[in-house]
């Protein structure tokens, strides 16, 4: 694709439009019209962005087996896409917060920021699947500042427990959504709370 000719073409349809759709009788207004369509100010551009090649880490399985050992469930493991070859940053995160630690993950859009958190979180929930005793509660907040974004991980959750169901996993989870329209008595019934903030 040659970004140039895409731009001129763009710009010439986008005139055309402008052309066809104010036709002026009065030939100064017309004019006028031409002439500030001519003048270019209303385009710009085309700009060209390049998007970085992120570094690739250990697949989705090699991370499992290293903090979930060997014997992980069969569905569970499918679920979390063993095949998958991860980002290092996404690698690196796991790894600090199955070491306790704290991270900040910022990178660009669509490189895997949600992974980043989701594969701790159903670590720490399918190890305490494994134990006797699961009391009743909420093991993980994710806040969002819009309720798009929440309902956007709500839906990913809704496509985890699914793919956990249709692997025929043992495994489970739950979660709620809770926003501005919740009422306030309303309990915080699930292993991953998704929060927008009440503005």
């Amino acid at each position: 694709m040659d970004p140039i000719q895409l731009a001129h073409e763009i710009k010439t349809r986008f005139f055309r439009y402008l052309q066809s759709t104010f036709y002026f009788k009065d030939p100064d207004f017309r004019s006028a019209f031409e002439q500030a369509l001519r003048a270019g100010s209303l385009i710009q551009g085309p700009y060209l962005e390049s998007t970085p090649v992120y570094r690739r880490g250990k697949k989705s399985a090699e991370v499992l087996r290293e903090f979930l050992g060997a014997h992980v469930d069969s569905g569970f493991a499918a679920t979390m896409n063993p095949e998958r070859t991860l980002y290092s940053h996404q690698e690196q995160a796991i790894s600090r917060v199955e070491q306790g630690r704290n991270v900040v993950v910022a990178t660009g859009t669509g490189s895997g920021k949600t992974e980043s958190y989701f594969h701790p979180i159903f670590h720490h929930l399918y190890r305490e699947s494994l134990s006797a005793y699961r009391p009743p509660g909420v093991r993980a907040l994710l806040l969002f500042p819009m309720n798009a974004l929440a309902n956007d991980q709500r839906k990913r959750l809704g496509e985890y427990c699914e793919r956990l169901r249709g692997n025929g996993s043992s495994f489970s989870f739950t979660f709620g959504q809770y926003t501005g329209e919740t009422p306030d008595n309303s309990p915080l019934s699930a292993s991953i709370a998704l929060v927008t903030e009440r503005g």
